[in-house]
């Protein structure tokens, strides 16, 4: 057989830095074929607009059936560990392209990814519009079928280059991290740390509320002027004890016997906590 003995099967288009200059193509055979120096892996824009091409045989080369061709670029050896068969692969649209294996005039193999405009076809798949999802620098874009349509035969994968395209599929929800991750030491008050639950303050006492506590205290409730005798000063203001005992002292100034809790104005009298 020819080139119609090959196939695209997988697609990087980005490095996992999202460097764009380690990119790789991988053919499979899946028969005994051979390749012609008028092979040629094209890459597309999302309208159908000629982008770039690569040639990567100079003479004919014939493989047998099962062989995976690498097209890497030396960054992408690099980043991925491995090596080419040839180094040179076409410009690839990270966000959404299209790219076919094509001999002569013939598209033998395509791939869309992202959302395309105007869909290129091949020789065996003449009226299949669908794509991809676009694989994000440093996932590939996988072969997992072979029904000619591209939304089925393809999915996005941890790349698996010269090897079976059995990577973990990429769940979209990876994409989307939190801004407080996991806390490694929970409770220590890193950015991971769930919101504590609320825990009452230690009572204390605010001007205001001393004002409106203090008032009985100013003002003798038969219009004269309270007296001081007991205590030097006003209320304490850090605590409602000293309030509550300036109370009682007030009060006995005034009637001349010990006063009783029932006496006292209601917001004066001692509270249980």
């Amino acid at each position: 057989m020819g080139v119609a003995a090959f196939r695209l099967s997988e697609v990087v288009t980005a490095s996992p830095t999202a460097d764009p200059a380690a990119r790789y193509v991988e053919l499979e055979a899946i028969g005994d074929g051979c390749l012609f120096p008028s092979t040629v892996v094209r890459a597309y824009d999302a309208a159908g607009g000629f982008v770039a091409d690569a040639m990567p045989f100079t003479s004919t080369t014939c493989f047998a059936d099962g062989t995976l061709l690498l097209l890497a670029t030396p960054a992408a050896q690099a980043a991925y560990m491995t090596t080419a068969d040839a180094a040179i692969v076409p410009l690839l649209p990270a966000a959404a392209g299209q790219l076919c294996l094509v001999s002569s005039t013939t598209r033998y193999d395509c791939v869309r990814w992202g959302p395309i405009t105007t869909p290129v076809h091949d020789l065996f798949a003449p009226d299949d519009d669908t794509a991809a999802g676009a694989p994000p620098g440093g996932y590939a874009l996988a072969r997992v079928a072979d029904v000619n349509v591209v939304a089925a035969d393809w999915r996005i994968e941890t790349p698996t280059p010269r090897a079976p395209n059995d990577g973990a599929p990429w769940d979209p929800g990876d994409a989307g991290i939190d801004a407080a991750p996991p806390d490694a030491a929970p409770g220590d008050g890193g950015a991971g740390d769930d919101a504590a639950p609320a825990i009452d303050a230690p009572f204390s006492v605010d001007a205001a509320r001393i004002d409106a506590n203090d008032r009985f205290l100013d003002l003798d409730p038969g219009g004269g002027a309270t007296c001081g005798c007991g205590a030097a000063g006003g209320p304490g203001a850090g605590a409602l004890a000293v309030l509550v005992t300036l109370a009682l002292i007030a009060r006995t100034c005034r009637r001349g016997s010990p006063a009783r809790a029932r006496d006292l104005p209601s917001r004066a009298r001692p509270r249980s906590w």
